[in-house]
């Protein structure tokens, strides 16, 4: 089974998970050991606030300030969002209902389930892990079950791979414009 959480990064609480970072980074001062810095919890919340919160954007010519999430594009984007899904995912460790074998990559995740009522039964686990984020869950289907632009292969006990390329919907194509 795959997971895959709808709109991930415009989903992030920033500052929950801002004080998530900053607890990690500041539990036995490792921040400021590890890389040789003075800097107080209070500093780096501020600075990563700064960084995140308030960003400006234009759509359809009219100016809007993001009032939740990371911004698209941003550089702490990735950082943010892992910081932000892994605590979800210590919490299901903690409580014991992590599977045996799960994997995430940002937002995607690849799990080894029993049928498909555990994989759905782990769905409604993910969905009630926190009110920002809604996964979405893909079963494999006949033997194959496309993931991170692979297509996987159940070849029990083995798996095989081939590069996947999204089937086009008819009638629709895509246009970039470089400005």
């Amino acid at each position: 089974m795959s997971y895959d959480v709808s709109s991930l990064f415009t989903n992030v609480p920033l500052e929950e998970t801002i004080e998530i970072l900053a607890d990690k980074a500041f539990t036995n001062n490792w921040f400021n050991t590890t890389y040789n810095l003075n800097l107080t919890r209070t500093d780096l919340v501020d600075l990563l606030s700064v960084a995140t919160k308030g960003q400006l954007f234009q759509f359809s010519g009219a100016l809007y300030e993001q009032t939740d999430g990371v911004a698209m594009g941003s550089p702490l984007g990735p950082l943010l969002a892992n910081v932000f899904m892994s605590s979800i995912e210590e919490s299901l460790e903690r409580e014991g209902k992590l599977p045996s074998f799960y994997r995430r990559y940002v937002d995607d995740t690849l799990t080894v389930m029993a049928d498909v009522a555990s994989a759905t039964d782990f769905l409604d686990t993910l969905n009630n892990a926190h009110s920002s984020v809604k996964f979405m869950m893909e079963i494999e289907s006949n033997g194959m079950l496309p993931f991170l632009g692979i297509q996987l292969f159940n070849r029990s006990p083995r798996v095989e791979t081939k590069v996947y390329i999204k089937p086009r919907i008819q009638g629709y194509s895509c246009i970039i414009r470089v400005m």
